[in-house]
Parts: structure tokens; sequence; C-alpha cells
């Protein structure tokens, strides 16, 4: 069963926002998901950060391509994978991005009296700077509430509405965002708990409790 799919890329700030308004006014009435990448590290080898074994980077030869996602109606689901050598998908994939982050919005318009998928559409946007922002979509859709909170958590990303914005999966004492190419992998992060660790009415992450063994 095919499916009305549309996909646009938008500069930042309130272009981003006008064209998800405009989605919204057009009936993507659901905000499926949202996401962001960090392309810094895209095509370099594993030695290409030779100097500093903290940092991470992506083999050119395990990338893989982001394919739309699918309708539940009757398309397949597939694993994405890797165009061959000199196709012009493989060429775009490598080709640079004009900043470090890419944020992607996935809608769908779902029909409320049926349940049917009307259609999908995907925005992409691209941010940098050491800190970067941007609007919040809370206020089209107020799942992005949770979603915006992951991406500020992962990748560090803000929105310039949301000033106080807090992590969602890790606590508040975490250092870095752990998604981001330059995090480093056997970096250690700061306990969490009691101090003294002893008191059984707070549990802590800093003692490690006996196993309770059933019959």
């Amino acid at each position: 069963m095919s499916m009305e799919w549309t996909a646009r890329q938008v500069e930042p700030g309130e272009a981003c926002f006008s064209a998800l308004k405009e989605l919204k006014e057009q009936g993507y009435n659901v905000l499926v998901d949202m996401t962001a990448i960090d392309w810094s590290a895209l095509g370099r080898g594993p030695k290409a950060d030779a100097s500093d074994p903290m940092k991470r980077a992506a083999p050119a030869e395990r990338a893989t391509l982001v394919h739309p996602i699918a309708s539940a109606q009757g398309e397949e689901y597939g694993a994405p994978k890797m165009p061959p050598e000199s196709s012009p998908r493989r060429e775009a994939f490598f080709a640079p991005r004009p900043a470090r982050f890419e944020l992607v919005y996935r809608l769908a318009r779902i029909d409320p009296a049926c349940g049917d998928d009307k259609g999908r559409a995907e925005v992409r946007t691209f941010v940098s700077g050491a800190q970067p922002e941007l609007r919040s979509a809370a206020g089209l859709w107020p799942v992005a509430d949770w979603l915006e909170r992951e991406v500020y958590d992962m990748f560090g990303l803000r929105f310039v509405d949301r000033p106080d914005i807090k992590r969602l999966l890790l606590y508040e004492e975490f250092v870095g965002h752990p998604l981001r190419k330059d995090y480093p992998i056997t970096g250690r992060q700061p306990l969490i708990g009691p101090a003294d660790g002893q008191r059984p009415e707070s549990p802590t992450f800093n003692v490690i409790r006996p196993t309770i063994k059933y019959d």
C-alpha cells in the first residue's frame, strides 16, 4: 500500500518552526519522533584521533543510510544498508554537512475517526555552535516536551524558549552528553545517592546490595 511521504530540509530557528507549524495546520497531528545526529566524525577512520584515544571516530565502512520510516499499513520495514561504491546515494551520504548537528522531526497525519495513516512527513535542520539552540515544538505537539528533553540530554541541544530544560534519561549531576561523538568512552561520572550510603530507606548506586535468593 502506497503512502504519501514528504521530506524537506529547512533553516534552523524561526524557519524550522514555521515549517513545523505549517505541517501541523495541514493535518500532521502526531509527532512520531524527534532526534539528532552528530556528523562530526563522518568518514573518519579509527585512527583519525590518534592523539586523543578518548574520542570516538566512526569508520566510513560502518556508516549506514537512514531510510524513511515505513507505514504500519503495508510498507515493508527494512534494515538500513550502505549503497554500493560510487553510487549517488553513497556520495550524498558522505557529502559535507552544513553544520555539526542535524535535528530530525518525523510527523504523521492520523485520521482521528478511524486511526488510518494518511501520510508521513520529515523535517530536517542543521545547527552548530558550542551551545546550539532551537525553538521548541512543544506548543505544537505536547509530546515534544519529552523528546526535546531527550535531545538535550543526549546531544546537548538547547531550546531558546525552554531555558530550564531538565535531563530525561540521565541524572542532573551527569557531566556531558553521551551521544556526542567527542564524549569520552572511558569517562566516569559522579556517583549519586547519600554520602554515607548506609541508610536502608534511601536507595543508592554507591553501595552493592546483597542479592536476594528465592527458594
